[in-house]
């Protein structure tokens, strides 16, 4: 489902048990959200078959963008990182994004 849902570019990659991430290069934060939400709608959409039963499953995700929340890559994925498990604590089976970087005040908003 990841794979279907990003563009060649993209990378879709396992980082753990039961977590993966997607780069989404020359991407911002509302796009990357709506990537986000429809593959949350996909999975969703997709029960699974299982030793005869019939499974629903569902994605919790978290969404950060660089530069818009954090000025380095590495960083963005803290705050994607920090924002899934705001979502699974939410309730799960949501799209969850990292706040954006607060505008440094510069000479000419003074």
């Amino acid at each position: 489902v990841l794979r279907e849902g990003v563009r060649d570019l993209d990378l879709a990659a396992r980082v753990g048990g039961e977590e993966f991430v997607l780069l989404l290069p020359e991407t911002g934060l509302q796009a990357a959200a709506e990537v986000a939400e429809r593959i949350r709608r996909t999975v969703e959409g997709r029960p699974v078959a299982w030793e005869g039963r019939t499974l629903a499953v569902t994605v919790s995700l978290g969404v950060a963008a660089c530069p818009e929340c954090a000025p380095a890559p590495n960083e963005a994925l803290k705050l994607a990182d920090e924002a899934l498990y705001r979502s699974k604590g939410a309730g799960r089976n949501r799209v969850t994004l990292a706040p954006k970087l607060a505008r440094a005040a510069s000479v000419d908003d003074r």
